[in-house]
């Protein structure tokens, strides 16, 4: 009956493996060649689900980092992290319930305050981050100005 057991676990997973191509089931694929193994060696049923569970963690263990770190795929740069940093012209009134606008690189961005501040059209802001599709920025004070 492990026999079927084995084969069938063995089957499952690769097919699975072949149709998604994610590295999701190739461990359990080769776990069950393990058992599959000690099936054929004459070890008891216990011993097998027991190679099956070691052999199918560490090959998880040792393969998936290794993969993950060269199978990155469609990493798409899109440089919209360049503008943090960057400082811009407030054009559209920012405060605590508005989004507005801000001109930075020659490009505008919706923009939110990051302490819900005020900043009126004309100020200049610092852009901490983005979010999404928004810049979060902070005014930079003038030298006459007073906190």
């Amino acid at each position: 009956m492990m026999l079927w057991i084995w084969l069938g676990v063995i089957i499952v997973t690769a097919i699975i493996e072949l149709v998604t191509i994610d590295l999701v089931s190739i461990w359990f694929t080769l776990g069950g060649i393990g058992a599959l193994i000690a099936y054929a060696l004459g070890l008891n049923q216990t011993i097998q689900i027991i190679i099956f569970i070691i052999l199918s963690v560490i090959c998880i263990g040792i393969s998936r980092p290794l993969a993950k770190k060269y199978l990155r795929t469609q990493t798409v740069s899109t440089n919209y992290d360049r503008v943090i940093g960057q400082h811009g012209l407030v054009l559209k009134r920012i405060d605590a319930d508005t989004r507005g606008e801000v001109k930075v690189l020659s490009m505008e961005w919706s923009a939110s305050s990051v302490d819900n501040s005020t900043l009126e059209e004309g100020d200049y802001c610092e852009i901490l981050a983005v979010e999404g599709v928004h810049l979060v920025v902070k005014k930079l004070i003038n030298k006459g100005e007073r906190k």
